[in-house]
């Protein structure tokens, strides 16, 4: 029996490949870290990474975990 081949999506914001989304992560990353949870059904996470509450913490660790694993794995 043949191996099927599972399709990996692009890694990053909504799908959107590691180069772009690490240059969209430098500019607005502490929008869209917000954004990106509440897209996933993440709500509470989402509610926390509102830029006046955790904002720059979600953008420094969703940075970080760009560069490191090429897709935002940690707290998503």
């Amino acid at each position: 029996m043949a191996k099927r081949r599972s399709k990996k999506t692009a890694g990053g914001y909504f799908g959107l490949g590691w180069v772009i989304s690490l240059i969209l992560c430098f500019f607005f990353g502490w929008f869209l870290a917000c954004i990106h949870r509440f897209a996933r059904g993440k709500i509470l996470l989402g509610v926390l990474a509102i830029p006046i509450i955790f904002g720059l913490f979600f953008w420094i660790v969703d940075f970080i975990c760009l560069i490191a694993k090429k897709d935002i794995v940690w707290l998503a």
